[in-house]
């Protein structure tokens, strides 16, 4: 009897799944559905019932649940919600320091406390001032989060008011120790908010599979992808949910590896939502060693090396009112399949067919549709109107401001799809495509209505306008893939800059080779192979391929291969140890937990390794990893000095011990026999 694995990717727009064979790794099922974000049992209970039927077609035999030995998850939610700005409102406690630079919060307050670099308590924290900073934030945010100064080195002061504010308000509350213990208290501080921001998305993720697998009768344990392709449980990925941005693209690579069998090779991902590329060599994806960057959010988390744009099928396409065309960061619905749900909705963009909107902020075909009420967003009166106007269906901007009797550049909508309690409908590529007659899945009407609106804010033909849309988004396939390379190459250089460079790119995609009016043809050549992957590539990475010189590989199953991925990795938890001397002699040890002080250099290294050891044997075992196994790795760093005799004839150097770092790594298999 074959062991079996169950594979489920949540992305924005679809929700992908397979059933893969972990003996001889192949795929015995697959499926596609869309997602629904305002309920996403209904797209995960889908996606399993298709599963189980196509099994059960392809084997002719019925499924015996217990072959089923792992269900594993990797989504681009929580990618998605940064990149668009979305997720809870998050209140930061900051301990002992004040940041210069941005956050992704507007609310937050400074405490006095904080420690030093050897972790020593410089001063104490006025708990009282904690109190009031918490209660006076608690009715405008969702979740909490506690990051201070140094407190990598001793994290009790985090450790102290993260319990205060659960016993306070009872939201979730994240400290920054818990997530990181490099050293950069800016993104150690944006890491630990946004983890907070994503946990109600991760928690509904969650539930939702849970409670999928309750119902099919699936017993075995729920694995969640990393963003470095490795897999933890899933209530690891509760506490953590930061982990799991660039989980999708992670897994993509995985699932590129594994359908090609590719050692080495450039892998684009092309969903709804986002493109990501990475660079596969020697069968992995190199690590970025600063922390992933995602939606212009330098993060302390640890991912694969992936570059993320927000360019999908269903990227806003917009014009404004001076003809300039975007497409993209943010997601919508495509205003194509909203009609095919609410057919009622292609009367109302017929309405406005003929509307003058040339003057105004607002883009003509903009549909508002209802998601949930905001968790604890006080909402202005006409905020709740706009709520219970679209609660029973979605309508355009233009039936909302008529019933509301406001104009629509004044109607305050955009705040609610920020908290995410309202999804925009909007032309976006997709729709496009169906004007192209190159997709025909849904409402070509509303997707021609659409693409009329903006093609009169260009000034130009819908088919020339439909072209231009899918030229501009094979140049930003193309910018983001030859600057990953030039990333890859350290050459300091990119073409995403507003200078001349873009519009040589844009030569270079554009001119016809061995033409004699041109003076000279300028020509990019891919020596990595190019591995597209995702469901809408197949209308974009052909052209592009063939304008950047790419030997194109579009794998079987390419359409699923992130859920591919999601049942293709292993369990694996890492941490850093630190061995430091101590300030009046003696050596200071810094776990992820505690700080420890010993007179002798060896026991403080035999004290670094066992804890460490334990302490990620612990979490690697509560990540879901079976058969464990650790590495230790070890580097003493010392700096010399030279010192000379009083008559300077002889000089001698001096090695000055700086600290010792131990890397330690469990690696297990996620599913047992």
């Amino acid at each position: 009897m074959a062991n079996l694995a169950l594979g489920i990717d949540t992305g924005g727009t679809f929700t992908d799944g397979v059933i893969f064979n972990l003996d001889n790794r192949t795929v015995e099922a697959k499926t596609k559905v869309e997602t629904t974000r305002h309920d996403l049992t209904l797209a995960i209970n889908r996606c399993l019932d298709q599963l189980i039927a196509a099994f059960k077609q392809n084997n002719g035999e019925l499924v015996d649940i217990g072959q089923i030995k792992m269900v594993s998850v990797s989504t681009t939610l929580a990618t998605n919600a940064i990149v668009e700005g979305q997720g809870a409102e998050v209140g930061l406690i900051q301990i002992g320091f004040e940041t210069r630079e941005g956050l992704p919060t507007p609310y937050y307050e400074i405490i006095d406390g904080g420690c030093n670099i050897k972790g020593r308590i410089t001063k104490e924290i006025d708990m009282d001032a904690v109190k009031k900073a918490i209660l006076g934030m608690k009715d405008h945010v969702d979740a909490f989060a506690v990051s201070g100064y140094l407190c990598i080195r001793n994290p009790i002061q985090e450790i102290e008011v993260a319990e205060l504010i659960r016993n306070l308000t009872g939201y979730p509350v994240v400290a920054a120790h818990q997530l990181s213990s490099e050293l950069g208290m800016h993104e150690r501080t944006v890491t630990a908010i946004l983890n907070a921001r994503l946990m109600p998305l991760i928690t509904d993720l969650m539930d939702s599979v849970k409670q999928g697998m309750e119902k099919m009768g699936i017993e075995a344990p729920l694995m969640v992808v990393r963003g470095d392709g490795s897999l933890i449980s899933e209530s690891k990925a509760r506490e953590k949910p930061i982990e799991t941005i660039l989980s999708g693209p992670a897994a993509s690579i995985i699932g590129a590896l594994t359908l090609t069998g590719l050692e080495e090779g450039l892998v684009v991902d092309m969903g709804g939502t986002t493109t990501d590329v990475a660079v596969l060599k020697e069968g992995r994806p190199s690590l970025n060693k600063e922390g992933a960057k995602v939606g212009g959010w330098l993060t302390r988390v640890r991912a694969a090396q992936i570059t993320t744009i927000g360019l999908g099928g269903d990227s806003l396409v917009q014009v404004s009112k001076s003809a300039v065309l975007t497409i993209g960061p943010q997601r919508v619905f495509p205003l194509c399949w909203i009609a095919s749900q609410y057919p009622y909705l292609t009367k109302e963009l017929e309405d406005i067919k003929t509307v003058d909107y040339s003057m105004m902020d607002t883009q003509p075909n903009f549909i508002l549709a209802y998601i949930r009420d905001p968790f604890y967003l006080k909402m202005t009166e006409t905020e709740k109107q706009i709520l219970d106007l679209i609660k029973d269906g979605p309508h355009t901007l233009h039936y909302i401001s008529k019933k509301l009797g406001k104009a629509i550049d004044l109607l305050p909508w955009q705040r609610l799809v920020n908290v995410a309690s309202v999804h925009r409908a909007a032309l976006t590529p997709t729709d496009v495509l169906h004007v192209r007659g190159e997709l025909d899945l849904w409402d070509r009407r509303a997707a021609e209505l659409g693409t009329h609106m903006l093609a009169a804010r260009y000034r130009t033909s819908i088919e020339e306008f439909s072209d231009q849309v899918i030229e501009e988004a094979i140049y930003k396939l193309a910018l983001v893939t030859v600057d990953r390379l030039l990333e890859e190459e350290a050459l300091g250089f990119s073409f995403n800059q507003e200078d001349g460079r873009q519009n040589m790119l844009r030569k270079v995609l554009g001119q016809k080779l061995n033409n004699k009016e041109q003076l000279f043809d300028f020509r990019i050549n891919l020596k990595l192979p190019l591995v597209a992957v995702g469901a809408p590539v197949e209308a974009y990475f052909p052209s592009l391929a063939k304008k950047i010189n790419a030997e194109l590989y579009l794998p079987e199953y390419a359409d699923v291969a992130n859920a591919i991925g999601t049942v293709s990795g292993q369990a694996m938890e890492r941490i850093t140890v630190l061995v430091k001397p101590g300030e009046g002699g003696g050596f200071l040890v810094h776990t992820p937990t505690k700080r420890e002080f010993f007179m002798i250099f060896d026991e403080a290294i035999d004290y670094a390794c066992q804890e460490g050891q334990k302490y990620v044997k612990e979490q690697a075992s509560q990540g879901g990893a079976k058969d464990i196994e650790t590495v230790v790795e070890r580097q003493d760093r010392y700096s010399k000095m030279t010192t000379f005799s009083e008559d300077d004839t002889q000089s001698m150097e001096t090695k000055i011990f700086i600290e010792s770092v131990i890397e330690i790594s469990a690696v297990g298999k996620p599913w047992s026999s």
